[in-house]
């Protein structure tokens, strides 16, 4: 019994992991343009990936991804993290947090 003890002792606290069945990409449009919005479990929480319908996003388009991100989160009843910070990575937006 006291191995039990030791064993939930060494366990951090933290974020609840994310159900996999919250996972997965959803097509979100604003203002006519289409985007493809993953959010995916990650070590540390969650991360959203945005990409565009057609074609790249441009670096100075992170506003526009944080809206879908934000959006994709509002579908399913939350909000964006305000801890989500975003990064262009190869044409697309990614924002380390999920849904708050």
């Amino acid at each position: 019994m006291m191995s039990m003890g030791l064993l939930t002792a060494c366990v951090a606290p933290g974020p609840a992991p994310m159900p996999l069945a919250a996972s997965g990409p959803v097509a979100i449009s604003q203002d006519g343009v289409g985007y493809l919005v993953d959010l995916q479990p990650t070590l540390s929480g969650a991360q959203i990936t945005v990409v565009a319908d057609q074609g790249a996003m441009a670096m100075d388009q992170g506003l526009i991804a944080k809206r879908a991100a934000g959006a994709l989160c509002e579908s399913r009843g939350s909000r964006l993290d305000g801890r989500a910070l975003g990064r262009f990575v190869a044409g697309s937006w990614v924002f380390d947090g999920g849904c708050a």
